[in-house]
C-alpha cells in the first residue's frame, strides 16, 4: 500500500474506535442510570418489608403470641 493508504487506513480505524469509545460510554451511562433505579426500588422495598414485619410482630404481641427468644446452646 502506499503511504497515502495506509494514512487513510489509520484515520478510518481512528473514527472507527471513536464511535466505539462513543457507544461504551453511552452503554456505561445507560446502565448507571438502571443501577439508580434499582437502588431506588431496592429502598423501597426494603422499607415495605420493614412496615410489614412490624404489623406482624404487633398483631403477635397483641394476640399473646410474640416469639418467645431462642435460646443458643
Amino acid at each position: 500500500m502506499s503511504t497515502i493508504g495506509d494514512a487513510l487506513k489509520a484515520l478510518r480505524d481512528v473514527l472507527l474506535l471513536q464511535k466505539e469509545v462513543a457507544d461504551l460510554k453511552q452503554s456505561a451511562v445507560a446502565q448507571s442510570e438502571q443501577l439508580a433505579r434499582l437502588a431506588e426500588a431496592h429502598g423501597r422495598l426494603r422499607d415495605r418489608v420493614s412496615r410489614l414485619e412490624g404489623i406482624i410482630e404487633g398483631a403477635a404481641m397483641a394476640s399473646g403470641r410474640a416469639q418467645q427468644p431462642r435460646i443458643e446452646g
